[in-house]
C-alpha cells in the first residue's frame, strides 16, 4: 500500500505528464505549488536527464563500427576454417539468416545466444564477441582498432597470409583490451 506522500508524488507526476506539452510556464509553476520541488529545480533535473539521454545516444553511434568489426571478424574466422555460411550456422547451431546479417549488416543487433554460440564454436576468449556486439562500452582505442580491422579486410574466399596475420593480431588485441 502506498503512503500518502507516494500517492501525492504519483498524482503530481501524472499531472505534469498530462500538461507539460501544452502548459505555459505559469501553468507549470502553479501546478508545482505545494510540491516538494520548485520549477527551477525541476528544470535543472530535466536538463540533466536530457543530457544523460543525449550522451547515451551519442555512445550508441559507435554501434555500427563495432558491429562492422564483429561481422568482419566472424567472416574472416569462417573463411579461415573454409566454411560456408550454411556450414558454420549448422555447426555452431545458429540461424544462417542471422549469421549473414551479422556478417553484412552493421546495423543488425545480434542475438546474445548467437554471439555466445559463435564464441564457443571459434574457441574465442570470453567477451570478445560480446564487446564487438556493442553490449559493453569500450574505450576509444578499442573502437578505433575495430574500425581499422574492419577496413583492412578483403572479401576473398581464402585468407591471405596478410589477412591471417591481421586476424591473429586483432584477436590478440581484443583479448588484451577486453580481459577486465
Amino acid at each position: 500500500m502506498r503512503s500518502t506522500g507516494g500517492i501525492r508524488k504519483v498524482r503530481i507526476n501524472r499531472a505534469l505528464r498530462d500538461v507539460i506539452h501544452e502548459a505555459s510556464e505559469q501553468e507549470l509553476r502553479e501546478a508545482l505549488e505545494g510540491a516538494s520541488k520548485d520549477f527551477d529545480s525541476l528544470a535543472d533535473e530535466s536538463r540533466d536527464v536530457v543530457k544523460r539521454a543525449l550522451d547515451s545516444v551519442e555512445k550508441t553511434d559507435d554501434l555500427p563500427d563495432m558491429h562492422r568489426g564483429l561481422g568482419t571478424l566472424i567472416q574472416m574466422l569462417r573463411r579461415r576454417e573454409r566454411l560456408s555460411p550454411e556450414q558454420l550456422a549448422s555447426e555452431a547451431r545458429i540461424d544462417v539468416g542471422e549469421l549473414r546479417q551479422i556478417e553484412l549488416d552493421p546495423t543488425f543487433d545480434p542475438n546474445p545466444r548467437t554471439i555466445f554460440q559463435l564464441e564457443q564454436y571459434f574457441k574465442l576468449p570470453s567477451r570478445i564477441l560480446v564487446v564487438l556486439s556493442g553490449a559493453v562500452q569500450v574505450s576509444e582505442e578499442v573502437r578505433e582498432e575495430v574500425v581499422r580491422f574492419a577496413a583492412s579486410s578483403q572479401n576473398i574466399s581464402k585468407l591471405s597470409r596478410e589477412e591471417q596475420n591481421l586476424l591473429n593480431q586483432f584477436v590478440r588485441f581484443l583479448r588484451e583490451h577486453t580481459d577486465q
